[in-house]
């Protein structure tokens, strides 16, 4: 099986990766790290360079690559969902939506020193305001990421 997450920037989708392809014993992958190996670019340089339509275009060729994978979580950027091909792609896996409430994002993106490149010209609550509607058709399962364990736990129990 294949395990999508999605969410906002900040929703904790590579922390709760980590652990939970640990829990599950499968590998995991982070989208955006796995472009920039790919790419030998970070991902502010990509959009800075070559502009977001082709980070976009990365993103699509990486995500149509690990789709062929199993027994892996992949932690995908919060913009996945921008592109309605991509659902089609991630069919055969689940798709779980890590919904964190925009003052947390806030506290959790902020808090640190690498701000995303869409951060650096649009607030989280506008990022936010964007994407919710797409997250939520994106999802197949949708969990309130505040506490790790916890939804570690609400995860394991979706899955069976």
């Amino acid at each position: 099986m294949i395990i999508y997450l999605i969410g906002m920037p900040g929703a904790g989708k590579s922390e709760l990766g980590k652990k939970l392809s640990q829990v599950l014993n499968y590998q995991f992958i982070d989208m955006d790290e796995y472009i920039e190996k790919k790419a030998c670019m970070f991902i502010d340089e990509i959009f800075n360079f070559y502009g977001e339509e082709y980070f976009r275009a990365l993103e699509t060729n990486t995500l149509k690559e690990l789709s062929n994978l199993d027994n892996v979580v992949i932690s995908t950027g919060g913009g996945i969902i921008k592109n309605k091909l991509h659902k089609e792609i991630m069919k055969k896996g689940k798709c779980i939506y890590l919904k964190v409430p925009v003052e947390i994002l806030e506290n959790r993106v902020y808090g640190t020193e690498d701000i995303r490149p869409l951060l650096k010209t649009k607030s989280i609550s506008t990022l936010y305001a964007e994407r919710k509607a797409l997250y939520e058709y994106f999802q197949d399962i949708t969990i309130e990421n505040i506490n790790l364990d916890e939804s570690i736990s609400q995860i394991l129990e979706e899955l069976k």
